[in-house]
């Protein structure tokens, strides 16, 4: 008999779902899909919303056989999942595919985290590669029209429509029995409980050693000088002149060198903090209620 997923991380994207995938995946019980047979990363799938991505991801899984493949080596794990963030921002699709493919008795995980915050690393995240080359401010402008205007670019460059979480979260709320809210701060704050709690949730045995101390997909930093990011990430002839010269050693000792020199934390600028908390501080009020759980320090 063909196994499929019983439970979903479905978002939000910079909200530590890299991390909690990992952290599942090393109880004995749980399953979850990383790498298929050939090697290549599968963490993500992303199926249960192909149609919206296929075209504009490099990675995902875009037909039902190789996803059913994905879960071929499932033994005796109860407890069967897959983490694609962008079902919570593709929501409708996703919903509508979860119960047709998967059941509508599936459990749902969704983490949280301040959106003006989550917004920012989302940004930084995208800034380290070569679709991004506004300003934080300048992206936000651009946004409503994005995506309209390239249909090949990353939804991750929704920095704020990706928080405005309130109306994907009641969705999944009304659309299935079981789903499990978990914040960014208390993840943060308290892995080892939290992870705790999704094992009650999925059914495990709760008191599995995990070890929560390594953080995944952490961003943080980005380039600040264009000239020096277009020829580390593209292959320019600089770049393979000095892929070229000197010893390995000394390669990976200049490459750091230019990372410490061109990558740095940059803060959001106070007036843009203050721009998307206004923005936010409605969604968030409304998501407070649904959720019960207080967060005005989002808007503080």
């Amino acid at each position: 008999m063909q196994k499929l997923p019983n439970f979903l991380i479905v978002g939000a994207a910079k909200c530590g779902t890299s991390s909690l995938h990992n952290y599942l995946n090393q109880h004995p019980d749980i399953f979850m899909p990383t790498f298929n047979e050939e090697g290549r990363n599968v963490k993500e799938p992303q199926f249960l919303i192909s149609k919206r991505l296929k075209d504009r991801l490099h990675f995902g899984v875009w037909e039902w056989e190789e996803y059913k493949s994905l879960f071929n080596k499932v033994n005796s794990e109860n407890a069967i999942g897959e983490s694609s963030v962008f079902y919570l921002y593709y929501y409708k699709d996703a919903i509508k595919e979860i119960k047709s493919r998967l059941g509508k008795d599936i459990k749902i995980i969704i983490m949280l985290r301040n959106p003006i915050d989550r917004a920012y690393s989302a940004f930084q995240h995208v800034s380290r590669g070569l679709i991004e080359h506004n300003t934080f401010e300048e992206a936000l402008i651009l946004e409503n029209s994005r995506l309209q205007n390239n249909k090949r670019i990353t939804p991750m460059v929704m920095y704020k429509d990706m928080g405005m979480y309130y109306r994907m979260v009641k969705a999944y709320i009304e659309g299935f029995k079981d789903v499990h809210i978990i914040l960014h701060e208390d993840f943060n704050a308290s892995s080892n409980k939290v992870v705790k709690d999704v094992f009650r949730f999925l059914g495990v045995d709760k008191n599995q050693v995990i070890d929560t101390d390594i953080r995944y997909n952490v961003g943080g930093k980005r380039w600040v000088n264009t000239f020096f990011k277009n020829i580390f990430i593209n292959e320019s002839k600089l770049k393979l002149v000095f892929k070229r010269i000197g010893s390995r050693k000394f390669r990976e000792y200049s490459t750091n060198i230019i990372y410490k020199l061109f990558k740095k934390n940059i803060p959001m600028k106070n007036d843009t903090r203050q721009y998307l908390i206004n923005s936010f501080k409605k969604d968030i009020i409304k998501l407070s209620g649904i959720i019960g759980k207080d967060l005005t320090n989002w808007i503080k």
